[in-house]
């Protein structure tokens, strides 16, 4: 199968959808239709990440991260990056209503309850 050009496979569906509309006259849903096209084709999965570091991640650890997110959640997921010196180090990743609590804070939390435990 030959390789398809996205710009003029873009282009065509632009066209065609402006005829449409056009034969309909639709023309001023336009806008609220191209979103309606993008909630559909973002899918029904989680939309935004947060990734909290103790300190500020570099650009090849985030563009890692951002592949990493993107690739389980799909290529639209938004990762926010935020600093939050009080994890003391690793990560904290939310994923919708997932987290990935990876902190050295929640490590000494989990050793404090062993200890008091024992």
């Amino acid at each position: 199968m030959p390789a398809v050009e996205p710009a003029v496979v873009a282009r065509a569906l632009y066209e065609s959808l402006l005829a449409t509309l056009q034969q309909e006259g639709a023309e001023d849903q336009f806008d609220e239709i191209v979103e309606s096209f993008f909630e559909l084709a973002r899918g029904s999965g989680p939309r935004e990440a947060e990734v909290i570091s103790a300190v500020p991640l570099e650009q090849p650890q985030q563009e890692s991260i951002i592949q990493q997110l993107r690739a389980k959640y799909g290529p639209t997921l938004d990762v926010r990056f935020v600093e939050d010196p009080s994890i003391l180090g690793g990560l904290i990743v939310r994923v919708g209503d997932r987290v990935l609590d990876t902190s050295v804070r929640s490590r000494l939390a989990q050793v404090q309850q062993r200890m008091l435990a024992s």
